[in-house]
């Protein structure tokens, strides 16, 4: 059974099929907050939150897009949610690391290697750029679906996403010339 029809049975009452949509589209929806936030547990609870608004808001689901996407807007809009709300009360963790884009010296220790350092660059990045470049890197959406998700126009992603890569080129750049 493919998701139009599990929405269908959803909408109209079917727990189980949202239960399975619940276990078809959480592995990704995850991984996609867990890379915007750092935060795994914070990404865990973002998620448990959007199976929550999705189930709420299910009746509202018109079907113009895929229940990925609508799923994919729900969540990432919370994840910015969440972001500026910590970056509001002032705490440290996610949003205070996206803040200084110099790697401090331990975390370039911890990198490690190549992957690890993009990754913390990554995670660097303004939200827009690190929600396109998650999207379309990590979850391989294109360009038309990112800006739904991200309430975007697609000339807006895709601006995005060349700034991010600009930008994590140039950071690539300086440090193999250190």
């Amino acid at each position: 059974m493919d998701d139009r029809d599990l929405v269908l049975r959803a909408q109209r009452g079917d727990g189980e099929a949202y239960g399975r949509l619940v276990e078809l589209h959480q592995p990704r929806i995850y991984a996609t907050l867990a890379k915007i936030t750092h935060d795994r547990d914070l990404a865990l609870d973002l998620t448990q939150e959007a199976f929550i608004r999705a189930w709420e808001e299910l009746d509202g689901f018109q079907r113009r897009s895929a229940f990925s996407t609508w799923l994919y807007r729900i969540a990432v809009r919370l994840a910015y949610d969440a972001l500026r709300r910590e970056r509001q009360r002032g705490e440290s963790g996610s949003a205070d690391r996206l803040a200084d884009p110099a790697p401090r010296p331990d975390d370039r220790a911890a990198a490690g290697d190549e992957t690890a350092l993009l990754r913390q660059r990554i995670r660097m990045l303004p939200e827009m750029q690190r929600a396109v470049v998650t999207l379309r890197t990590w979850n391989d959406l294109s360009y038309r679906e990112i800006a739904e998700i991200l309430g975007t126009t697609e000339g807006s992603a895709r601006v995005s996403f060349h700034h991010a890569i600009t930008r994590l080129r140039a950071w690539y750049e300086s440090a193999n010339t250190r």
